[in-house]
């Protein structure tokens, strides 16, 4: 093995320094490497290998790309074992170490195993003295990033120019359709400024938090930029697994499939509207060119959400650190059957350690006695194939803008109404808040006001319910009559809303002699996601109590499900509530058991 190393201290610690060295695929640019092209094989055993192919200095390599390993913030490495070209093996990665006072040496290493004479010379005398130059210069780049002197997170990422009249006809459109000014001019330098890696599977919400604006005044800007010819939108079905998606996207919801099978992890699997199927947007190409070249595949800045991940041969035993078990993190691998969590009070005790054997049927953990720093894990391997180990943190990233979340804002229905799965699918929306609402004895107030101002006054609270359901980010699925079916993707949104509803409309008609008393009922569970009548719309049985649950109301109240009452996000809620909620067992028409329910008089 021939080794080229770089080092460099930077005056930030570990956790700062990762994110910005870890995207191994933006690293791979910047060194100004070629793209490459993956095959992937499945293995028996569960899993994938990846056969790797690139031109580099007029020659064509291929080779088998092991997994990377790695321990987040400390290292990670990846091995590369060729077929073809000047080397047999090589092996590349980085080292974080902590230097006193709270900064960070890396270290930047190449180990090159030559398969011949030219293999060696071209190690030595061209690609050391290259890699050594190029990585010095990111290094110093990415401390000039982080102090905040340079744009760019990595220096040379290709960037192509804008064109000129599109851009500007587009940001015009934009201002045109009552965007502020400010985020329009955001916008722009984001277009003309960012690497074109940047720009090819943009997600909003990651957008919102690095630029320190509300995520809601951000998405709502993405999602007039399709309008004006400046981003394309597309929908993409995460694995479960590796949380990434290596199929084509979809440019409409009608393009998704309830199945979906990722060719990396060997897994089929279900779209799930609110976990998996995600909505990113992408530099329209009359803009600028696009850049759906990968460079590398499965590096650690592409999983975040994976904080650690070693290799095992078969039949082989390892001590590895472990990551610090401060919440819940899941064990997993492709080629064991279950996955298994660890929790905090898993942490083992002083002068023990754990051992983790990862057998094909699922994960053993037990302690044992220890000398070393309980930090480490005995990590076995039994079965006589390879195994990958993963670590990954249960929580999905709060930057992923799922499906359900933007279908269930109005303004996104509003803005794209076609927007409808295929006639022929179901998804499956594993949790979601729904909302109905009913007035008492409307029946009456047609008898006493007659029709047409009666039906008037059914239409004005219809606008009082959409305004504040679209304020809080849900929206209006469909109305029966007099009666609303609503849907949000988080409690505490929905329970707003309800009680902004009960206070807003007995004013919005002051001349009623009896204000209009509104009945309402909340349930949250799982359901599917239909194309009715060319309309998003949900069924199963959660929609089917909460229908039935606001036959419960009497008027001025709201029926929730024990499922809602048990949130965390229901004690604030009552705390604006005049009286104590009652709980009753109530058996509704279609369902065999009985059901709690709770009756909050709103007054």
């Amino acid at each position: 093995m021939i080794r080229i190393e770089s080092q460099h201290d930077l005056a930030f610690p570990r956790e700062t320094v990762w994110p910005a060295l870890s995207k191994t695929d933006w690293l791979n640019r910047s060194l100004g490497l070629p793209p490459v092209s993956y095959e992937i094989e499945p293995r028996v055993e569960g899993g994938s290998n990846a056969m790797a192919r690139a031109r580099i200095l007029g020659m064509e390599l291929r080779w088998r790309e092991l997994p990377f390993e790695w321990l987040e913030p400390e290292f990670y490495r990846v091995r590369r074992i060729f077929e073809t070209g000047p080397f047999v093996e090589a092996r590349m990665g980085m080292e974080f170490q902590t230097r006193p006072g709270g900064g960070t040496r890396v270290i930047a290493y190449s180990e090159l195993s030559p398969r011949n004479a030219f293999g060696k010379w071209l190690a030595r005398s061209v690609l050391g003295p290259k890699a050594k130059r190029d990585m010095s210069r990111i290094l110093v780049h990415t401390e000039d990033f982080l102090r905040g002197r340079e744009k760019i997170i990595l220096p040379r990422l290709p960037a192509h120019s804008v064109n000129e009249p599109a851009l500007q006809i587009g940001l015009k459109k934009l201002e045109d359709r009552g965007q502020p000014i400010d985020l329009v001019q955001r916008l722009e330098k984001f277009l003309r400024e960012s690497p074109d890696a940047e720009l090819s599977h943009v997600r909003p919400l990651a957008v919102a938090r690095n630029w320190g604006r509300d995520e809601w005044e951000i998405l709502r800007l993405f999602l007039h930029t399709p309008r004006c010819g400046l981003m394309d939108l597309s929908w993409e079905i995460l694995c479960p697994n590796c949380r990434s998606s290596r199929q084509p996207p979809a440019h409409s919801l009608s393009q998704l499939k309830r199945t979906s099978h990722c060719e990396v992890c060997q897994i089929q699997f279900d779209g799930e509207f609110d976990k998996s199927v995600e909505l990113k947007f992408s530099v329209n190409p009359a803009i600028r060119p696009r850049d759906e070249q990968t460079f590398c595949l499965a590096g650690p800045g592409g999983k975040p959400h994976l904080v650690s991940q070693l290799c095992l041969e078969p039949r082989e035993e390892r001590f590895w650190k472990l990551p610090a078990i401060t919440k819940p993190l899941r064990m997993r691998s492709p080629q064991v059957k279950e996955p298994r969590t660890l929790r905090p009070p898993d942490t083992p005790d002083q002068g023990q350690r754990l051992v983790i054997s990862c057998e094909a049927s699922g994960f053993s953990v037990r302690s044992e006695s220890a000398a070393e720093p309980e930090s480490f894990a005995r990590i076995e391997n039994p079965n006589p194939f390879p195994l990958l180990l993963s670590f990954e943190v249960v929580e999905w990233s709060e930057d992923i803008l799922t499906a359900a979340r933007v279908t269930n804002w109005q303004e996104f229905r509003d803005l794209f109404s076609k927007e409808v799965i295929s006639p022929n699918e179901q998804v499956t929306v594993g949790s979601q808040v729904v909302l109905f609402t009913d007035l008492r004895s409307s029946t009456a107030l047609y008898h006493s006001l007659g029709d047409a101002p009666a039906y008037a006054l059914v239409r004005n609270h219809f606008s009082v319910l959409v305004d504040v359901i679209r304020a809080q980010h849900g929206t209006v699925v469909k109305t029966i009559g007099d009666s609303v079916m609503a849907t949000f993707s988080r409690v505490d949104e929905a329970l707003d809303a309800v009680r902004k509803m009960h206070q807003q409309l007995p004013s919005a008609n002051p001349s009623l002699a009896a204000p209009l008393a509104l009945k309402s009922s909340l349930h949250i569970g799982p359901c599917l996601a239909v194309n009715a009548n060319d309309k998003l719309d949900f069924f199963g049985t959660t929609i089917n109590l909460a229908a039935r649950m606001i036959k419960h109301c009497e008027g001025g109240d709201l029926v929730v499900s024990d499922e809602i009452f048990r949130h965390p996000e229901m004690a604030r809620f009552l705390t604006a509530v005049p009286d104590s909620p009652r709980p009753s067992q109530v058996r509704f028409r279609g369902f065999d058991a009985s059901h709690q329910v709770w009756r909050i008089p709103m007054g």
